[in-house]
């Protein structure tokens, strides 16, 4: 019964990475965790970013 529990949960969380891919404009089939890494990588410092100062 545990190895049943362990599997559900991997697939319960495997969808929700491709969910997560989804959103994120990513085509599961094609991306990689890593892919997915890298992106929410680029959004976290996107939104950490100061506003760009502009000359004027």
């Amino acid at each position: 019964m545990q190895d049943y529990e362990k599997i559900r949960h991997a697939v319960k969380t495997g969808d929700k990475i491709m969910e997560l891919a989804a959103s994120l404009g990513l085509d599961p089939r094609r991306s990689t965790i890593k892919d997915l890494a890298d992106k929410l990588l680029e959004n976290a410092l996107a939104e950490d970013a100061p506003p760009a100062v502009t000359g004027g």
